[in-house]
Order: structure tokens, then C-alpha cells, then sequence
């Protein structure tokens, strides 16, 4: 599997065109455009709406711009990583009305991500097609669907998080 991180933030909104600086409070929605593909957007959240989005929205967080989180690379990979997980946790708020088995997957392959990196802890075995984490830090647990990743369903999850992740 793939070592994906969330794409660090843009430099401007994408919504206005102004530049996104220190201190700005930005958000960042990941949603499935006009094709069916995945793609991010980040804006000041003072613009942001989720109607002004051309496509339907399946996650969103928002961040806080640091004084200079490109100087300290450590702090960059810290910070993608808890981008991953805010877009993790996003994916399950009540919210989201988008049900598909594209967005299953994705929660599927960031949930082994964030296993991996130790930010979720699997419960037992999968029952049901599903696996139960649960998020030590908030004790929060999510049910992930559990899909069949062949080859083929990975790649094209791959190329569509492409315009997200790295």
C-alpha cells in the first residue's frame, strides 16, 4: 500500500483568488466533481460554501495557517498527517448525504493509512464487511466498509486522489 498524506495547502483560495496567509482560517473540502472524480479545494473560510462547489462535497476540514509550515519539514509531514485524519473523521459526520462505494473505499484505504501510522487502532477482526477503529485520542469509533481492493479498484482510487494526495 501507498503512503498518502493530504497535499500541503494552497497558496490562495480557490474561490476568490486571494492569497492565503499566516493566521487565515482556511478550509479544505474534498468532494467528487462533474466526472465522478475526486478532487480539493481550499478557501478561506469566510467565502466558503458548499453550494459555490461544482460537485458534491464528501469531506471537509478546517486549518489554521502557521506562521512559516514549510520551514520545518517534520511539522509539514505532522500537519498532512493530521489532514488525513481530520478528512478521515470527516467522512463519517452525520452530514456527508454522499453514499458511494468509491467513498467507502476511501475511508477504507486512509483508515490503513492512519493504522499504520498508529492515529487508529482496529477492534477486533471484520464482521459483516466491516471494521470496527477506534480513534485513541477521542475514543471515537468508526465502522469501515471493508471492499474487495483489487488491483484495478486501487489504481483508480489512486489516479482520483491524485489532485488530494501525495
Amino acid at each position: 500500500m501507498l503512503d498518502w498524506q493530504i497535499k500541503p495547502l494552497s497558496k490562495k483560495s480557490f474561490l476568490s483568488g486571494r492569497e492565503i496567509k499566516p493566521g487565515d482560517t482556511v478550509v479544505c473540502a474534498v468532494f467528487f466533481n462533474e466526472l465522478g472524480e475526486l478532487d480539493r479545494i481550499d478557501s478561506h473560510k469566510d467565502e466558503f460554501d458548499d453550494s459555490k462547489v461544482e460537485g458534491k462535497v464528501i469531506g471537509k476540514w478546517e486549518r489554521v495557517v502557521g506562521e512559516n509550515p514549510e520551514a520545518d519539514e517534520r511539522a509539514a509531514r505532522r500537519m498532512s498527517l493530521e489532514s488525513s485524519e481530520d478528512f478521515f473523521v470527516s467522512l463519517f459526520d452525520s452530514d456527508s448525504q454522499v453514499k458511494a462505494d468509491d467513498v467507502d473505499v476511501v475511508k477504507q484505504m486512509l483508515a490503513l493509512l492512519l493504522e499504520r501510522k498508529r492515529i487508529l487502532r482496529p477492534v477486533g477482526r471484520p464482521k459483516g464487511g466491516v471494521q470496527k477503529y477506534v480513534q485513541p485520542s477521542t475514543k471515537r469509533e468508526f465502522l469501515v466498509p471493508q471492499k474487495n481492493l483489487d488491483e484495478t479498484l486501487v489504481i483508480k482510487i489512486q489516479k482520483q486522489l491524485g489532485s488530494i494526495i501525495i
